[in-house]
């Protein structure tokens, strides 16, 4: 069956430009149609607020559209005049693109893909591992090398890429119990199971909860394979609710792009060098930020 890409939209023309962009650029994503969708601003606590930026948003998908639509075998494109908030968007979204199709890829509107992100998720839709009945979805961006707002120093990217390279984490992936909410892949049959869930109101935050509740996990690479950037945009929803100087951010300092193209030949990372990894070059981030 035909394969989607399925983008959520709003009000940040600039963002979703380098969202679609990036998606373009991946390799294999000329396999597949793409389904963008985006919220409406009527009827939201902040109308007249959002109302400029989501039409030019609107303008602006519709320009990239008729520019760029020859790179997927389709491009299905649907704007909204009621605002019915990111979680129930993203669950009609799905819904939507999983009526063509087995399985999706989703992504907000704030996601940078690397070049392999698409193979990535192919990889991982395929592995005989997802097809455990406790696996919800495959997740885009990883929980190593994380540096939150930080910056990391050259000598600790160079020493996170030769470990990277050395132990070939490109084709590693591990399991973690919550879901991921800018950007994930699933099938048809696993959305069935969580989708209603994800469409409530905090529906990112209920979904993690039954994965802690139900025993199920996700599918995460140990190297990023897309990177969520729009956590400080003006208009996103963590400023809108945490205000614009809010303290959490992240921050991949090694990503797939750095890196040698991988096999495809994803193998699970034991819980030791899980344990080794986090502590090394994520847990000490964690204690700068706290």
């Amino acid at each position: 069956m035909a394969k989607a890409i399925a983008i959520q939209a709003f009000n940040k023309a600039d963002s979703i430009l380098g969202t679609l962009d990036s998606i373009a650029r991946s390799r294999g994503s000329d396999k597949y149609h793409l389904a963008i969708l985006q919220d409406g601003c009527s009827g939201s606590n902040e109308t007249e607020k959002y109302r400029s930026a989501w039409a030019q948003t609107t303008q602006a998908l519709e320009a990239w559209i008729s520019t760029n639509r020859d790179y997927f075998v389709s491009v299905r494109f649907e704007s909204s005049e009621q605002n019915n908030g990111p979680y129930q968007t993203a669950e009609r979204l799905i819904t939507w693109a999983l009526e063509t199709s087995k399985s999706v890829i989703f992504s907000e509107d704030d996601v940078i893909f690397e070049c392999d992100a698409v193979e990535w998720f192919e990889s991982a839709l395929a592995h005989p591992m997802f097809l455990r009945r406790n696996v919800w979805a495959i997740a885009g961006e990883s929980r190593f090398f994380d540096s939150y707002r930080h910056v990391p120093s050259n000598a600790d990217v160079r020493r996170a890429l030769e470990v990277a390279l050395t132990q070939n984490l490109i084709d590693r992936f591990v399991y973690l119990d919550f879901l991921p909410s800018s950007c994930f892949a699933t099938t048809r049959d696993k959305w069935a199971e969580l989708g209603d869930t994800r469409g409530t109101i905090r529906g990112d935050r209920a979904v993690v909860d039954r994965c802690l509740a139900e025993g199920k996990v996700c599918f995460w690479p140990v190297i990023a394979r897309c990177r969520d950037t729009g956590m400080h945009h003006p208009l996103g929803y963590s400023v809108r609710w945490k205000g614009l100087h809010h303290a959490a951010f992240k921050n991949s300092y090694v990503v797939s792009g750095m890196l040698k193209t991988a096999t495809g030949d994803l193998t699970e990372l034991s819980t030791s060098q899980k344990d080794t990894l986090l502590s090394e070059f994520t847990r000490r981030w964690e204690l700068l930020s706290a």
